[in-house]
């Protein structure tokens, strides 16, 4: 099999702050992709009425990027986050590739992306605790059970994890801006179908918080933030009850920059090497990009890869 065959990136792109975030990425992919730089790609607007404009579709159509517009986010639309569950299970059902590789708009690739050849799922676990259960007696443990009984399966089959800032230990949960999976074994379909009935049951871990949570497109509202995290336990779930032949990528992956500008004693830990993927959230806007860049360099990031971005920054 070819690269060309082995995978099939997802993302969205929406006529909003994402869309610069998303054109940037598709960029990184053919520019940086190495084995995979000619894969496909499908950018999905799953929302309506957000379809993107003439410039940008052309500029996909140059990178060789197939765009959808598609109303598959009904169930929850002020949930912005859900927009890659149904878009990924969408994607699922259309990709002809070995493996889905379900991406955030706000990351870019520097280096290819290693697949996870002896398993059937490679994610990266969640980088602060959140909404995420520690065991019995934390707050959020039973809006974890009740996830896990609508899903059919005990919660204490999800093992546990470390969070990227070193704080925590968890039940499985995994961030979202990376989920490559074995498409044959269904994972997405089974992701959005969990994320969907668990809206339908009303779960919500944050309910009534009132949490605003700050992302890659600014506030979300509170809506919105009283799901927030309620996708990534969706995917836990729904991968753990699939499959337990799952590999946790190395924290080249998924890099949380906004977490090690927070922190520089985590950036300035032992870390593996080069950057593969970095997931960016808001900071490769004005005025945050300049500290972004030299968090970059001071990750390792090569010459070249910052000369790129930086005549590209900052997005709009």
């Amino acid at each position: 099999m070819s690269a060309t065959e082995a995978l099939t990136f997802v993302l969205c792109i929406e006529n909003n702050a994402i869309r610069a975030q998303a054109l940037l990425l598709c960029e990184s992919i053919r520019q940086f992709g190495g084995c995979h730089r000619r894969a496909p790609i499908i950018a999905v607007a799953p929302r309506p009425g957000l379809g993107i404009d003439g410039e940008a579709r052309v500029r996909l159509e140059a990178l060789g990027v197939e765009y959808a517009e598609e109303p598959l986010n009904r169930v929850c639309p002020q949930y912005g986050s859900a927009n890659r569950v149904f878009t990924a299970a969408w994607a699922e059902g259309r990709a002809r590739s070995e493996w889905v590789v379900v991406l955030d708009s706000d990351t870019v690739f520097f280096e290819a992306l290693e697949l996870p050849v002896a398993a059937d799922v490679a994610v990266r676990p969640i980088d602060s605790k959140g909404s995420a259960t520690e065991g019995p007696g934390d707050p959020f443990d039973d809006y974890w059970t009740r996830l896990a009984a609508i899903q059919g399966v005990p919660l204490d089959g999800l093992p546990f994890v470390r969070t990227t800032d070193r704080r925590h230990r968890v039940r499985a949960s995994y961030n979202g801006g990376l989920v490559v999976v074995r498409r044959e074994r269904g994972i997405l379909r089974a992701w959005a179908d969990l994320f969907s009935r668990s809206v339908a049951a009303g779960l919500k871990p944050w309910r009534g918080s009132s949490l605003n949570v700050y992302a890659s497109t600014g506030f979300v509202g509170p809506e919105a933030s009283e799901y927030w995290g309620s996708n990534q336990a969706a995917a836990a779930l729904a991968i753990w009850g699939t499959t337990n032949r799952v590999f946790h990528y190395p924290d080249t992956y998924n890099v949380p920059l906004h977490l090690l500008m927070e922190h520089p004693e985590l950036a300035s830990g032992p870390r593996t090497s080069p950057l593969v993927h970095v997931h960016y959230h808001w900071l490769f806007t004005s005025p945050y990009y300049e500290r972004a860049l030299a968090t970059l360099q001071d990750l390792g990031a090569g010459r070249d890869r910052l000369d790129w971005l930086r005549a590209r920054l900052p997005i709009h």
